[in-house]
């Protein structure tokens, strides 16, 4: 069938959306009219959604129905909602706190969260009549190195990609689809034990440096940097006082390894964005290193405070 033109999709929406939800999946006809045309087969599915974009404006992505699957996320859009938190632990199969720390965080999610924070999910252990774990922020932070959580900052935390289909039974902790989920490292030949310990060199940058202690005057120690966020602040703000503008994300990973809790490779580009967005930190557009603002500076003398 050909469907109507762009310009009467508002005034048939509801007519359209009733006919799409009790068709079949044959092949639709989709055709668009006005300064841009379009015309090309489709399932009824696909092009509910097209239209119900189209109602929803400019700057607005709905979906409706169960989109499809490459879609979905492991905690929103699901096509059935997990009733209970002890069933979001069963269905996802985890065993270790930071495993049910990912399974728990993603049901409370469920509602259309992009976040969470730690005390939504020891809610949800004590649903699951689970005891949270002893030291949960020790197990947290395994399910952030091991890449199932991001730290947004502020104390909230979000699910990556790597855990999509917790919930739904598409991802099992240890096994295929999840295998960066377990952190036992293989046995490493010659050149991979030359590697790491080439990484654990001192980067040039701070070649004049001799000692690197964990305080600085006016500020808080480095061991009261519990978020990723502020770890990569302090280190920064340590080279400039060291005559050193800014850093590169190789050398935030030494520092902060050097002086006690270290901020991963991996995760530094989600510090850097969490402290770039509150306007605490910015890149060289020359070089691309990291470095400390005014706001940030102000920002850093604060941290830990209300427990020093």
């Amino acid at each position: 069938m050909n469907l109507l033109s762009a310009d009467v999709v508002h005034r048939d929406f509801r007519v359209l959306m009733f006919y799409f939800r009790t068709m079949t999946d044959k092949a639709t006809t989709l055709t668009i009219k006005g300064k841009v045309g379009y015309e090309d087969e489709i399932t009824p599915a696909q092009a509910a959604q097209i239209i119900a974009f189209l109602e929803a404006g400019e700057g607005a992505a709905p979906t409706l129905g169960n989109p499809p699957a490459e879609h979905r996320d492991s905690g929103r859009g699901r096509a059935k909602k997990v009733e209970s938190a002890r069933d979001a632990l069963d269905i996802s199969g985890a065993s270790k706190n930071p495993e049910k720390i990912v399974a728990l965080a993603a049901y409370v999610m469920q509602d259309g969260g992009d976040t969470f924070k730690v005390e939504d999910v020891k809610s949800a252990f004590r649903r699951a009549r689970e005891t949270a774990p002893a030291n949960f922020p020790r197990d947290l932070d395994k399910a952030i190195s091991s890449g199932w959580v991001g730290d947004e900052g502020g104390g909230e935390y979000f699910l990556t990609a790597k855990v999509d289909g917790v919930l739904d039974g598409e991802f099992k902790f240890g096994r295929a689809g999840g295998s960066t989920s377990t952190r036992t490292a293989p046995r490493r030949s010659g050149t991979a034990a030359k590697s790491t310990k080439a990484k654990s060199a001192k980067p040039e940058v701070f070649a004049s440096i001799d000692v690197f202690p964990s305080t600085m005057d006016g500020f808080p120690a480095y061991s009261k940097m519990k978020q990723n966020r502020d770890k990569l602040l302090w280190a920064v703000k340590f080279a400039k006082d060291s005559g050193i503008a800014g850093l590169a994300n190789k050398d935030i990973e030494w520092i902060t390894d050097h002086l006690g809790a270290g901020v991963p490779n991996r995760q530094i580009t989600n510090a850097y964005l969490s402290a770039q967005k509150a306007g605490y930190a910015n890149k060289s557009t020359q070089d691309g290193t990291t470095r400390i603002t005014p706001d940030g500076e102000a920002y850093l003398a604060t941290v830990g405070a209300a427990t020093s």
